[in-house]
C-alpha cells in the first residue's frame, strides 16, 4: 500500500459511477471483504445520499464481495425499557451504516450494542459468528480481522475504527474489564425473547482513546492506502497488517492506544474537524455537506 495520496477535486454531485471509479482507484478490493467507517456529509453533495454510497460500494467489490458496516447502538442501549430489534432498531453510526442495514439482502449480528450488518457472500457466516460478546475470538468482528479483510475509514479518523478494540481485547490492556448486560430483544414474530450481551468498558478515570497515534505510525510505514472520495478523504488498510502494528506499538507503550495528556494525535493528512456529527476528515472544511 501507498500513503500519497491523489489529489483529484470534485466540485460537482457525486454520482454512482463517479464514486465507483474513486472507490476503485483507491484500491478497494474487488471480490473481497470490506468493513467501512463512514461520514455521508464530509463527502460534499451525493446524488440519492447515502444509499447511493453503499450501491457503489457493492458494485466496487462485485458480486464475490461483502461489505460490513457497524450498526452500533449504545448511545440509546442503556436506556431504561430499551428493547433490541434486529430487524428495525437503526444504526446511529451514520447515514450510509443505516442505509446498509436497510439494504434487502443485509443480515445483522445479534449484540445489543455493538451489532454489525453485512451484505454478500459471506454476510451469513459472520453475523452468526460467536456469542455473547461483540470483541472476542469468536465475534463477527474479529472475523473480519482474521479473514484479513479491509477497512475502509470513508471521511473519518481512526478513533471511529473500532477494529482496534479488538487488539485491545486480545492483548488484555489493563484498563479494561468484560461486564454482562441482561436485557430484550424483539424476535421476527414480534415476541419478546432474554438478551445477553457481554462488554468490555473502560475502567473508571480511562483518559480517552487515540487510535489516530496507530494509524500514523501505518501510514509512516506504508500501510496505509489515502485518498479522496469527493470531499472525504478515505483511508483504506488491512487486518493483519492493524493487528501486526497494535501489537507492535502495545509492546512498546502499554499507554499506546490512550490519549497523553488528554490530546488525540494529529493526523498529517487532510483537515479532521469536529461537528455535533462526530469528527469527520475532509478534504477542504467548507465543502461539507451540511443537509446530509
Amino acid at each position: 500500500m501507498t500513503t500519497e495520496p491523489e489529489r483529484r477535486r470534485h466540485t460537482q454531485p457525486l454520482d454512482r459511477a463517479s464514486l465507483v471509479s474513486a472507490f476503485c482507484r483507491l484500491g478497494l478490493p474487488r471480490g473481497g471483504l470490506l468493513m467501512v467507517h463512514s461520514s455521508l456529509r464530509s463527502m460534499g453533495h451525493v446524488l440519492g445520499g447515502a444509499l447511493t454510497v453503499v450501491d457503489a460500494l457493492l458494485e466496487t467489490l462485485g458480486r464475490a464481495g461483502t461489505l460490513v458496516v457497524p450498526t452500533f447502538t449504545y448511545p440509546i442501549a442503556r436506556e431504561r425499557g430499551f428493547v433490541f430489534d434486529p430487524l428495525r432498531t437503526p444504526s446511529l453510526m451514520g447515514a450510509i451504516s443505516e442505509a446498509a442495514r436497510r439494504h434487502p439482502r443485509a443480515l445483522r449480528s445479534i449484540h445489543l450494542q455493538h451489532s454489525i450488518a453485512a451484505i454478500g457472500p459471506l454476510a451469513e457466516t459472520i453475523v452468526n459468528s460467536g456469542g455473547e460478546t461483540a470483541w472476542d475470538a469468536d465475534s463477527p468482528m474479529r472475523q473480519i480481522l482474521d479473514r484479513d479483510g479491509q477497512y475502509l475509514l470513508l471521511g473519518v479518523p481512526y478513533q471511529n475504527l473500532t477494529a482496534v478494540h479488538l487488539c485491545e481485547v486480545e492483548l488484555e490492556v489493563p484498563y479494561r474489564k468484560p461486564v454482562r448486560i441482561e436485557t430484550r430483544m424483539r424476535c421476527a414474530d414480534g415476541s419478546l425473547a432474554p438478551l445477553v450481551s457481554a462488554g468490555c468498558p473502560p475502567l473508571p478515570g480511562h483518559p480517552g482513546s487515540d487510535f489516530n497515534r496507530l494509524g500514523q505510525r501505518m501510514e509512516g510505514v506504508g500501510l496505509v492506502r489515502i485518498g479522496e472520495v469527493g470531499n472525504a478523504v478515505a483511508r483504506l488498510l488491512g487486518g493483519h497488517d492493524l493487528m501486526h502494528k497494535a501489537r507492535e506499538l502495545f509492546e512498546a507503550d502499554v499507554d499506546g492506544f490512550l490519549r497523553q495528556e488528554g490530546a488525540v494525535t494529529r493526523l498529517s493528512y487532510g483537515h479532521t474537524i469536529k461537528t455535533h456529527r462526530g469528527e469527520h476528515c475532509v478534504a477542504d472544511p467548507s465543502r461539507m455537506y451540511s443537509a446530509s
